[in-house]
């Protein structure tokens, strides 16, 4: 790529310089997939996005909840012909695969098959189709997701990245044991702080730190995720009235500090200047001389210009994915 990513100069900083992009991350990713002709009728039912007439090919970012919309798992659905993969982005796997076994009826035609691990290769910026078209096909439209060559192996090709709006780029699924071919091995690789600063500056929420039983997807920013008008499903009703009523309290910070933190407070928790609880920290990265992490805070607190974190001064910013309600966007004085 020609030109930087918009990112803060803090970020920028600490990521390749734009000439060396695009760049690529790997992870370890768990992934449920069911078979069968009511399989995306029941993931409809059991997931937050609208996938009653996704056609084979459709990939959708969505939430697992429980009843009462608390999020337990954020998903990528690949959906394929009377089928469908979900790709755990952040969650606990095998706990999502027993929550849908304990929802499956006898009389669902649906197939849950077990919980298996692949490798993720993402590839990051504007020119990372350029790159991937050194050894694949690559579809232009980008927005779905499909099976590919990489040799003799087979693997499966995805548009976006775990980063959301704002990091362009696609991923690639792989076998656990197959080399990288070298054009991907050329692709400079992001360190694992280097993944975790751009994973706090886009505000994709991780498991346990935000993905737990005290927030719910619109506090964490995963609007985009969540379908309001496609009928009944689990948590729907607790959605929709936060949604009608702009009942979101909350919203998900990203916080800077000029001081480099080793540990949050035992209590994790952020005050204002009068020492009232405006929000709790969940996530904390050291960063050369400061440090900077993510907050769930309330909304008096959101146009506040600084809050406390333990005995250090904080600084709060919009992340760069965050997507609210349209009406949760509002400060309360």
């Amino acid at each position: 790529m020609t030109a930087p990513l918009p990112f803060p100069h803090w970020l920028s900083q600490a990521l390749p310089e734009p000439r060396a992009w695009p760049v690529r991350t790997e992870r370890t990713v768990q992934v449920l997939r069911l078979t069968g002709v009511d399989s995306l009728r029941f993931l409809h039912g059991q997931t937050t996005q609208d996938l009653s007439s996704a056609p084979p090919g459709c990939l959708r970012r969505s939430c697992a909840v429980t009843a009462t919309a608390r999020l337990t798992a954020l998903l990528d659905v690949l959906v394929d012909q009377q089928a469908a993969r979900l790709m755990v982005l952040a969650g606990d796997g095998p706990a999502l695969h027993q929550s849908f076994d304990r929802h499956l009826f006898p009389a669902d035609q649906v197939t849950l098959l077990p919980v298996v691990q692949a490798r993720q290769v993402s590839l990051l910026g504007e020119a990372a189709a350029l790159l991937a078209a050194e050894g694949i096909t690559v579809d232009a439209a980008g927005a779905g997701w499909g099976p590919v060559s990489l040799g003799d192996a087979q693997a499966l090709l995805m548009g976006g990245t775990d980063f959301g709006d704002g990091a362009p780029g696609l991923r690639l699924l792989l076998p656990d044991s197959l080399p990288l071919p070298p054009w991907l091995e050329r692709c400079p690789r992001l360190t694992t702080t280097q993944v975790e600063l751009l994973r706090l500056q886009q505000g994709m929420p991780a498991w346990p730190n935000e993905i737990n039983s005290d927030f719910n997807p619109f506090e964490l920013g995963l609007a985009g995720a969540v379908a309001l008008d496609k009928g009944c499903y689990l948590g729907q009703e607790v959605l929709a009235r936060l949604a009608a009523y702009d009942g979101v309290k909350q919203q998900l910070r990203l916080w800077e500090s000029p001081t480099p933190l080793e540990a949050l407070p035992e209590d994790n928790v952020i005050r204002g200047e009068d020492g009232a609880r405006a929000g709790v920290a969940t996530s904390r990265l050291a960063m050369g001389p400061g440090s900077v992490g993510l907050a769930v805070v309330r909304r008096a607190w959101l146009g506040a210009s600084t809050l406390n974190l333990g005995h250090t001064t904080i600084r709060l910013s919009l992340p760069g994915a965050a997507q609210f309600p349209p009406s949760a966007g509002k400060a309360t004085p």
